[in-house]
């Protein structure tokens, strides 16, 4: 493996505070070393700072009953065990606490989000923030879809079909990433409808019965098909989401 692909796979862990001594100075000599790495674990460390940001909007938020106790209930034994930060374990009586916990939260993160169609849009609208946020240019021009397919193939191995642009529908795809997700990464589509933006994610293995749920100012639809979920997300008006959705829905399998 790599230095650079070491390194990435444990830039969560990093940017959290909670790699063992000797592997976050290995980390730091590589970044040091690497600028493309460096601007990898600054937008990393950007995603934190947005959710704290938004953290007046995650109040807000509903929750299903019993997550929040679930959430405190999981990070105080994390914490008892010593694989908690410290910030973490002195939670605040606010469900933006929960959330925080659970959007940032290594194992905590994985049970919850597996559980939680609201979790689970919250996590990924607020990946799509950040992505589009650092990654994504006003002017991008389309991609092809083809060559996105083989770039993941080559890069991550993943063997997926992407929806490629359709102009009729107002549906230009202009990149992919590779986000984190739960105990792992998944393709991370990145279109523009009408100007608004919008994500498809890919979450293989996993399947979930279909759900819309609103949350950070975002609408998501998550959808299964086969052994794979699909999750898109956007704050364009509902109109406008539903219709690009339809299309990728149809495209995407």
């Amino acid at each position: 493996m790599s230095d650079c692909r070491r390194t990435d796979e444990r830039l969560a862990p990093y940017t959290d505070g909670s790699l063992p001594a000797a592997e976050r100075a290995d980390v730091e000599r590589h970044l040091d070393a690497c600028p493309p790495c460096h601007r990898v674990a600054a937008t990393e460390q950007g995603g934190r700072t947005l959710l704290r940001e938004r953290a007046g909007q995650l109040k807000g938020e509903p929750l299903p009953p019993g997550l929040r106790s679930r959430c405190e209930a999981m990070a105080r034994r994390h914490a008892d065990r010593g694989r908690t930060p410290a910030w973490r374990a002195g939670l605040i009586p606010a469900v933006v606490a929960a959330l925080l916990i659970v959007i940032g939260g290594g194992a905590v993160l994985s049970v919850a989000t597996h559980r939680s169609d609201t979790v689970l849009a919250a996590q990924l609208t607020a990946d799509h923030m950040k992505c589009f946020r650092t990654f994504a240019h006003p002017g991008a021009q389309a991609v092809d879809s083809h060559e996105v397919e083989e770039n993941l193939e080559h890069q991550y191995g993943w063997d997926v079909h992407i929806p490629p642009s359709s102009p009729a529908e107002g549906v230009e795809l202009i990149g992919v990433r590779r986000c984190l997700y739960a105990d792992g990464s998944i393709p991370h589509v990145m279109y523009r409808v009408h100007g608004e933006d919008v994500s498809l994610y890919m979450l293989e293995g996993v399947q979930r019965a279909p759900a819309e749920v609103a949350t950070l100012g975002h609408h998501s639809r998550i959808w299964s098909h086969g052994a794979t979920t699909y999750v898109m997300v956007s704050s364009a008006p509902a109109s406008e989401f539903a219709r690009a959705a339809q299309y990728v829905m149809q495209e995407a399998h």
